[in-house]
């Protein structure tokens, strides 16, 4: 088999900047063994370094490396360990391509910037990102995992992935870690992620998503359709608002909910127009994210202002 010798380094380089450490693990199928070593990128990507990987995955080690960058001089891969979040990761251990087609007909995903297949139908689903602490990083993968099906137990921030160009040694024969590029690995912040929508200080939203939706369709009957000439605009963009802002809705269930009660404006909006207004309530919206779960004697300052001697029903379905 013609192993891709140059696929690990220009792996490494892609996805972790110049003086970052990381931290390679190496396991044994076979009796089990273990080795990790962590050091800076330089180390990692020297040639000597490169060919001791390549002798121990001669043994039948794999080899594995931390998708997020450990702090300087740190001898162990620990979540306290890791010291900047390179990326927002998904592992699909079944049916691969089925959660890419997934994650390409979301309208509110970015595309991964890169995709690792560790072998036929499983695969690693990396997003290179900026911005994002540990704990906003593993909540959105929890819930990306949760979403898509993935496997819920590898969303931690010190998770490994497969270094592309090394044999998976798991199943025999071996088959090579590949991964596949997309044209820019711009990192992507926070922003780009629609379902990444709990804040530090907001409001918890309740256990499940079912009572966040029902919630909302309560409230979306409870209210006048809008209007064509009568600031209908408006009135749809703060519908748009409460759904994915007020109810903490992702993008999908905001369409999904606003169906109904779009088929009563006059006229009803396409489907592609109601995607941009809740893609822009979510970017550009005030109303605090789940402040319209939280109990009536919690109200936040923007439903407070809504809900004033100066406001009125009326402002909500004007079109």
């Amino acid at each position: 088999m013609a192993i891709d010798k140059d696929a690990p380094v220009r792996f490494l380089r892609t996805a972790f900047h110049p003086d970052d450490w990381v931290a390679v693990f190496l396991k044994s199928h076979d009796t089990g063994g273990t080795a990790q070593r962590v050091g800076p990128l330089s180390l990692i990507c020297h040639p000597k370094f490169q060919a001791w990987l390549r002798a121990q995955n001669a043994r039948r080690f794999s080899v594995y490396v931390s998708i997020n960058a450990i702090r300087p001089q740190r001898r162990a891969r620990t979540r306290e360990a890791i010291g900047e979040i390179r990326h927002v990761f998904l592992d699909a251990d079944k049916e691969g391509d089925g959660v890419l087609q997934a994650i390409g007909a979301r309208r509110d995903l970015p595309l991964p910037s890169y995709v690792i297949r560790s072998s036929p139908g499983r695969l690693h689903v990396l997003w290179q990102v900026t911005g994002f602490t540990k704990e906003s990083a593993e909540a959105l993968q929890k819930r990306l995992a949760s979403e898509l099906g993935t496997d819920k137990a590898a969303t931690s921030c010190a998770q490994l992935t497969r270094l592309p160009g090394f044999l998976n040694h798991k199943y025999t024969p071996g088959c090579e870690a590949l991964a596949e590029y997309r044209e820019s690995t711009m990192p992507l912040a926070p922003r780009a992620f629609p379902t990444h929508t709990q804040q530090r200080g907001s409001p918890a939203s309740p256990a499940t998503g079912h009572e966040r939706v029902d919630r909302a369709r309560r409230y979306l009957a409870a209210i006048p359709a809008a209007v064509s000439g009568e600031q209908g605009d408006l009135a749809t963009f703060q519908v748009c608002c409460r759904l994915v802002r007020g109810f903490a809705l992702t993008d999908d269930e905001a369409l999904a909910a606003i169906q109904e009660w779009n088929a009563s404006c006059r006229p009803p909006w396409s489907e592609r127009q109601l995607q941009q207004k809740i893609r822009s309530a979510r970017l550009s919206g005030r109303e605090a994210i789940g402040g319209l779960l939280k109990p009536k004697n919690q109200k936040s300052t923007v439903e407070r202002r809504d809900e004033g001697p100066t406001a009125s029903r009326s402002s909500y379905s004007e079109r």
